[in-house]
């Protein structure tokens, strides 16, 4: 080769290698992104609202007469026994029984008597339909194990001796309600009876109706109270329930049984519930930005057991997380992953170090993940959170 031939090929050499040089330094850098994969689990869509904790079951303790109530020593929080004193009050000297109020405080003894041995009455028959149930489910239970009974019938004969066992505790609750109204009834008669004082040296001891444990003290200091005037508050911390109040047009979602969950109320995992009342009236509220809303109140049970959550109490704050959709195997993708191309959702899915659009089909969202229907597949890798700057067939890789 010549020195001619030998140098035009050098120039063309490096002419060549200088195009190149060009080009390459106009190629884009790849765009650094968050890769995620595209996975199947459990997917929840629920309404998330703020609520608070309330006794089911609220005992106010009341002056069953007009007296002269002692000091009370008993401090919020400590526990009480169904007929324990929990307040003293003495009469006051110058009240008397009028005929007239003799008359109707005889009345009251007389109709709550009435409405005592009405509910022992309900509560025997009650009783009746219970052991007469469980007998029946007994006999179930011996000919399903000899196969003469259907698995379906035992379950039936199962679920009427809960149902009539329920009833047979509501009974024997409302009895004792009775019963407890008819000595408040006789104990006011007796106070006032010709004008001598109940008791000994007139002293009315007011005792608790139930076990539970005191919420609150209305008059801790001793004085004169009226006859109805609230003394304290007693009831079981083991008997909560939660409300929320939700915006109506989230309300509407809800149902009875709806499942609940309960987080940020102090414990390391949530609470599980399901939803026993959505009130049919609606309230307005406004907002902390001035806005008026329509609320409701809807009311749920905490299914969780009562050793997880015992350090609960009567007005405590939760977040409540009602589960108005599921699925187990769902295909989800981020909520952040996907974006509109023209009236269709879309994601870019990563391919061979390029970005490639990819319209999907979006079923269900919870707001942070989304169902895909169709479009693309488990473990596929989409962008995270996809830029202006990233188009189909942009370079990406994934960032650090």
């Amino acid at each position: 080769m010549n020195i001619a031939t030998r140098r035009r090929v050098s120039i063309i050499v490096i002419i060549s290698a200088v195009v190149l040089a060009t080009a390459y330094g106009f190629i884009p850098d790849a765009e650094d992104v968050d890769l995620v994969d595209v996975s199947r689990g459990l997917l929840r869509v629920a309404i998330e609202e703020e609520g608070r904790t309330r006794l089911k079951e609220r005992f106010v303790i009341t002056a069953p007469t007009t007296g002269y109530v002692r000091r009370i020593t008993a401090k919020v929080g400590e526990t009480v026994k169904k007929g324990e004193t929990v307040a003293v009050l003495e009469p006051m000297r110058s009240q008397a029984l009028d005929p007239r109020s003799r008359a109707e405080t005889e009345a009251m003894v007389s109709m709550a008597k009435a409405s005592f041995e009405a509910a022992q009455e309900k509560e025997r028959a009650s009783a009746a339909d219970a052991g007469y149930l469980e007998k029946k489910l007994e006999r179930f239970a011996n000919l399903h194990l000899r196969g003469y009974v259907a698995k379906d019938l035992l379950d039936q004969a199962e679920s009427e001796a809960k149902k009539a066992q329920a009833v047979r505790n509501s009974a024997k609750a409302a009895a004792d309600a009775a019963r407890f109204e008819l000595e408040r009834a006789r104990t006011t008669l007796r106070n006032f009876s010709t004008g001598k004082r109940a008791g000994t040296n007139g002293i009315v001891y007011v005792s608790s109706p139930v076990d539970g444990s005191i919420f609150k003290i209305h008059r801790e200091s001793e004085g004169a109270v009226g006859a109805g005037e609230p003394l304290m508050d007693i009831g079981n911390k083991k008997n909560l329930e939660v409300l929320a109040e939700v915006l109506s047009s989230d309300a509407v979602k809800i149902k009875k049984g709806t499942a609940v969950l309960f987080k940020r109320w102090g414990g390391d995992e949530p609470l599980a519930g399901t939803v026993r009342i959505v009130e049919p009236a609606g309230f307005t509220k406004v907002s902390s930005l001035g806005v008026e809303e329509q609320r409701v109140l809807v009311i749920a049970d905490i299914t969780s057991p009562p050793d997880t959550w015992s350090v609960l109490g009567d007005g405590y704050r939760l977040e409540a997380h009602f589960v108005v959709w599921e699925g187990k195997d769902v295909l989800q993708v981020p909520g952040s992953a996907l974006f509109r191309s023209g009236k269709e959702w879309a994601v870019f899915v990563y391919d061979k170090g390029k970005a490639r659009l990819r319209k999907v089909e979006v079923g269900q969202r919870n707001g942070l993940t989304a169902e895909i229907i169709s479009g693309i597949k488990a473990n596929d890798k989409v962008i995270a959170h996809p830029s202006d700057s990233i188009s189909d067939g942009t370079r990406i890789r994934a960032g650090k």
